[in-house]
């Protein structure tokens, strides 16, 4: 069995990957003699950042909160075809298949068009990010179902275990360490639809702010809410990290493997 890195490790090498970024970054301008009003210095945006803190935390909360509302819509609507997909197997194929064309659309292209029938609010931010994240939270989902220990599968056999209880006894608990890789891989993904549908909406969030700054020509608060935006995806890919090492802290024993 592997054991898990520590949360604290995560956030050093995020950290590091971070300051590697900043020091290309850096060298770039000062190789390429790249004017501040093109793009300004890591130590222009973390200004930018610090005066304008309160703005920007404020509408990356906004965005957090979207794409966590799309994140729980995406959970329970794959919870729910895994559910079905490994009670009536004959399903599989059809749902397996609007699933993975339903991924494979475009959002840059299907955004506009969520935008005209949702309108420019929540509701068209959370469509997006379902869009995006649902086909793999599926898959993860249905693997982590599919893995069930022969015993617990035969024991349902023989006891005859109804459907509602074989779900909420077996297939629910077993569906969980694939909820959390699925929010992984998912997680950055939500925040890049979230961000993607705010740039085209105008709705409130980090994503309207960058549109704004541009129009305005403020290309360090531009930036700034660029870098803000990147440590949002960072945060959500480790989120879900930190919910296992809390559940295990707490006395809660969870098993989570990519398959």
């Amino acid at each position: 069995m592997n054991k898990e890195q520590p949360w604290w490790v995560n956030v050093v090498c995020a950290v590091a990957v971070l300051g590697f970024v900043g020091v290309v970054w850096q060298g770039v301008i000062w190789a390429q003699d790249i004017p501040a009003y093109s793009v300004p210095t890591p130590a222009m945006t973390m200004q930018a950042l610090i005066d304008d803190f309160p703005i920007i935390a404020g509408r990356c909360a906004l965005t957090l909160r979207d794409a966590a509302a799309g994140l729980v819509v995406s959970t329970v609507l794959a919870m729910v075809l895994a559910v079905l997909v490994s009670r009536w197997t004959v399903l599989t194929r059809p749902i397996t298949g609007y699933a993975l064309i339903i991924r494979t659309l475009p959002i840059v292209g299907v955004a506009p068009l969520v935008t005209l029938v949702a309108g420019r609010g929540v509701m068209a931010t959370v469509i997006c990010v379902v869009i995006v994240t649902v086909f793999t939270l599926f898959v993860a989902i249905l693997e982590s179902m599919r893995a069930l220990p022969p015993a617990v599968t035969d024991l349902s056999v023989l006891y005859d275990t109804g459907f509602v209880r074989k779900t909420a006894y077996a297939w629910v608990p077993a569906a969980v360490g694939g909820i959390v890789m699925g929010l992984r891989i998912s997680g950055p993904m939500a925040i890049v639809a979230a961000i993607l549908a705010e740039w085209l909406s105008g709705h409130d969030g980090i994503g309207s702010l960058m549109t704004t700054a541009q129009a305005n020509r403020e290309v360090t608060m531009l930036w700034a809410a660029t870098v803000a935006a990147a440590v949002v995806g960072l945060i959500a890919y480790m989120m879900p990290g930190a919910l296992v090492g809390l559940a295990r802290r707490f006395g809660f024993v969870m098993e989570v493997s990519a398959g």
